[in-house]
């Protein structure tokens, strides 16, 4: 498979550190986040000279443009996708991917790229103010650090001390040992009211999501349940809530997780994917630092600053 990721042609500068200078920070990248009309987190990009607004997306697998932004910057959609990405990509709900483009001068927070091959996503996915996704073939290539609380996002180069990258707080983070699968998606023990479940971290997803399959299962809920109630969604009929009390990432506690559950043939959960993703409504609650290299995660409350 070619590879796709952007060129650091420019280091904008370091965080301060009080360790010795092998162990400094060097920051990549620093981008404004807002948050857009479907609760996710955004930054810009400019591609051929044009602003785009980009989700940050850690569940997703390669950089996406709109088919709409496609247009707009007048691109060519190339096809088929499967064969210059060795294989389809689906979507959650099962929608398929099935073309991609070649954009030009990329720059993001002054990381650039002359030219980068990005896959066209369907239109109608996002909302209209998105021109696309920033996806694990370019994140994962760096440090990713999400500052919610003051509406930051920061790369970092990964050349630096294990364990060296709690540059915004004096408390003790929870550091939390992850798996990095074979397409960048970052998985994560959680528990959710005493019960230990493996986790995705989606910060493409507004809201987070479980199986209703596996939530059945675990907390032996019955259909019959009164607190089991359906909830307004894409899928009518096929969404439900229920009021989980506590989500802990080890010492760090997210209470009444806000969890909508979906049975997995309306998710389509890939094979061997966590029956878990955790969305922005959870996250932003979160100050994260995603170490790929190390395949560590480092989390605090937001508000530790």
């Amino acid at each position: 498979m070619r590879k796709i990721f952007l060129l650091a042609a420019i280091c904008l500068g370091a965080v301060p550190a009080s360790a010795d200078e092998p162990c400094r920070l060097v920051q990549m990248a620093a981008l404004d986040m807002t948050i857009d009309a479907g609760g996710g987190v955004d930054v810009p990009m400019t591609v051929s000279g044009q602003n785009v607004n980009m989700l940050i997306d850690t569940g997703g697998i390669f950089t996406m443009l709109t088919e709409q932004t496609v247009k707009r910057l007048g691109l060519k959609k190339l096809l088929p996708a499967t064969s210059f990405y060795d294989g389809g990509v689906q979507m959650f709900g099962g929608k398929k991917i099935e073309s991609y483009t070649e954009v030009h001068d990329v720059d993001l927070g002054g990381l650039k790229a002359a030219d980068i091959p990005m896959q066209v996503m369907p239109d109608g996915v996002m909302p209209p103010d998105l021109g696309g996704t920033i996806a694990p073939n370019i994140l994962s290539r760096y440090d990713a650090d999400f500052d919610f609380a003051n509406a930051k996002f920061r790369l970092f180069s990964q050349d630096h001390c294990e364990g060296k990258v709690v540059y915004w707080t004096t408390e003790v983070p929870s550091k939390i040992a992850i798996i990095v699968d074979r397409v960048g998606h970052i998985e994560v023990p959680v528990q959710i009211d005493g019960k230990e479940i493996k986790a995705l971290i989606d910060t493409g997803s507004s809201r987070s999501t479980m199986s209703l399959e596996t939530a059945r299962h675990l907390f032996d809920i019955d259909e019959k349940d009164p607190k089991l109630t359906q909830v307004k969604s894409a899928v009518p009929g096929h969404a439900f809530h229920y009021p989980f009390a506590k989500l802990n990432f080890q010492d760090i506690t997210v209470d009444n997780p806000d969890i909508v559950l979906v049975p997995d043939a309306v998710s389509k959960f890939y094979e061997g994917a966590p029956k878990l993703l955790l969305g922005m409504g959870i996250l932003r609650q979160l100050h994260l630092y995603i170490a790929y290299r190390e395949h560590k995660l480092y989390v605090t409350a937001a508000s530790a600053h």
